[in-house]
């Protein structure tokens, strides 16, 4: 019967698999590479480290596709602005180190532009200070109410833009105003305002295109040239007759603007904060021009520049001279306030500064001050001569460096005590007791503490060790004399102890028996046994520890106890007491 089955279960081709597995052999061959790949993947959207790895590969590709997407900029903003403020709560240093390069020349180049407006005005007014033409000037000057300066400046002037207006176009509000250093200003909001209603006046009265209409205005000295732009608007107000070349400059930071912002213009929500990086293009409007010199500078008046530049120069030197004595100043005082240090002299030698003082050997050094107060190592001298200061923290740090307290210990020190605090071996106690005495400023020393530590932990390993004897005799066990020559050695440290802290201490010996026998018998062979003992620590010399010997025979031996039970009772204990203080 089993051949039989065994033959049914044949296909044609002699196979034996059933049906199920061939149609899993099926589906494995035509769909399996698919599942494997459908795994993978589930796999990899399951992993976050994988799904990490594959954006952070297409991340850079897509930003740099979407750099001029304003919603990307304004998604992004905020992170990065949270990130950069709490960068700089953290550590301000690394973002000034950066921009360290940029502040520096845009400072300079301020102050330059200040000083070069100043040092203009200074030389066109002391130019015309004395001359006939300058008399009539000042003549105007009183009639007119105005200052000199301001009539040598309208006389000499071609022209000056002393205003640039930066429009939306759309909207009319303003997005950017510069003004011209040393000009006066209205309010740039209503100003822009005004231009806007009268250039959609001029463009409603006469029917003309958004690409035409006004271009200039004319207001008493001063006149606005307009220039219009798809998105934007660039007005100026031009004191003077300026050339048609200004026009031309105009045209280009127009359109400077609106080529970098035009994304900005389009989409304009009334923050105005998003064109501020668009005023370096804007200040090449800010133009002005004066007559040329129709005769040499006469020689009174450069007398009067030399000697204004002589005064600059002396200001400068006393600025700086009062500052080098304030760092000065403030240096000698930061040593003064040292503990340790003590300025005798101070003087100067050439282009150096020299101090002469004390200086304890554990004080602070003087050259780690300077940094502190803008000086340089180089241009101070120290002369310090070697002396022991008194003050507090070099005497606990002076006594912690020739005594060196172990671990578990320190020291303290206040109003001339040195105090011993935690934890320490009995040599370094005595050791302590013996130097700190002499210690410039340390009239006492107090190891109480750890004396009684010491003494708490002698006392514990003295009357923890007991020899035990022979059973019925005053032999000692095997390593019962050992026992006793180790408390030999504890009761050197206890005496030093005692020594050290004028303290007197009691060591009682306590022989015992065991139950065995009589009483009668017991009580003197106890004795015996702590006599054994005691004449054993009295080959040695102990002067803060006294001995006593006793015994107690069997009264707290138990008759009922085993053999090992009684050999415990058969020894000699040690009891410590503290006796009395000094003697």
């Amino acid at each position: 019967m089993a051949n039989t089955a065994a033959v049914r279960s044949k296909d044609p081709s002699g196979s034996t698999d059933t049906p199920a597995e061939k149609f899993a052999e099926l589906r494995t061959l035509l769909v399996g590479p698919e599942q494997r790949q459908l795994s993978a993947l589930q796999t990899s959207l399951n992993d976050p480290v994988a799904q990490a790895r594959a954006v952070s590969r297409v991340l850079p590709t897509a930003l740099e596709l979407r750099t001029n997407d304003p919603h990307l900029r304004r998604a992004l903003a905020p992170t990065i602005e949270e990130a950069i403020s709490a960068s700089v709560r953290r550590n301000p240093r690394p973002l000034a180190d950066a921009l360290f390069p940029i502040i520096g020349p845009a400072i300079r180049k301020a102050i330059a532009t200040t000083l070069s407006g100043m040092l203009e005005s200074l030389n066109t007014t002391l130019e015309h200070s004395l001359s006939w033409r300058s008399l009539r000037w000042r003549l105007d000057a009183r009639r007119t109410g105005k200052s000199f300066a301001e009539i040598v400046l309208l006389n000499t002037l071609v022209y000056r833009v002393e205003q640039v207006f930066l429009i939306h176009r759309p909207s009319g509000l303003l997005l950017q105003h510069l003004t011209l250093s040393g000009t006066s200003a209205q309010d740039a909001d209503m100003v822009s305002g005004m231009l806007t209603a009268i250039r959609d006046f001029v463009q409603d009265s006469f029917k003309v295109s958004d690409d035409e209409g006004l271009q200039t205005v004319k207001v008493g000295e001063l006149s606005v040239w307009i220039e219009q732009g798809p998105h934007a608007l660039l007005a100026v107000v031009v004191r003077g007759t300026a050339p048609a070349a200004l026009r031309g400059t105009l045209q280009q930071a127009l359109e400077g603007v609106q080529a970098q912002y035009a994304d900005f213009l389009e989409s304009f929500d009334g923050d105005a904060a998003k064109f501020e990086g668009a005023r370096p293009l804007l200040e090449a409007c800010l133009q002005q021009q004066f007559r040329a010199r129709d005769r040499p500078v006469r020689r009174s008046s450069m007398l009067r520049i030399l000697a204004a530049i002589l005064v600059l120069a002396l200001g400068l030197w006393m600025f700086l001279a009062v500052r080098a004595r304030a760092r000065w100043s403030g240096y000698i005082q930061a040593l003064g306030a040292e503990p340790g240090i003590v300025v005798v002299s101070t003087d100067r030698e050439g282009w150096k500064y020299v101090v002469n003082g004390l200086r304890d050997p554990l004080a602070r050094d003087p050259a780690s001050l300077l940094p502190m107060h803008n000086l340089e190592t180089d241009d101070v001298v120290g002369r310090w001569q070697l002396y022991q200061a008194l003050h507090p923290s070099l005497v606990l740090a002076r006594a912690r460096q020739l005594l060196g307290p172990p671990a578990g210990a320190d020291l303290e020190f206040n109003d001339g005590l040195l105090r011993a605090v935690g934890s320490a071996p009995v040599e370094w106690i005595e050791a302590s007791a013996r130097i700190a005495p002499v210690l410039p400023g340390v009239t006492r020393f107090d190891a109480t503490r750890p004396i009684d530590e010491a003494r708490r932990t002698l006392a514990a390993s003295i009357e923890a060790a007991a020899p035990l004897f022979v059973k019925g005799t005053t032999t000692f066990t095997d390593g019962g004399e050992q026992i006793v020559r180790d408390q030999i050695a504890r009761l050197h440290s206890l005496d030093a102890l005692g020594r050290v802290g004028n303290l007197q201490f009691t060591l009682e010996l306590i022989g015992q028996a065991d139950a065995d026998g009589v009483p009668e018998a017991n009580q003197p062979l106890s004795e015996q046994r702590a006599a054994r003992v005691l004449g054993m620590l009295q080959a040695q010399r102990f002067e803060h520890v006294a001995i006593r010997a006793t015994g107690i025979g069997s009264r707290e031996a138990d008759p009922t106890a085993t053999e090992a039970s009684k050999q415990r009772n058969r020894r000699v204990s040690f009891r410590v007491a503290r006796a009395a203080e000094g003697r």
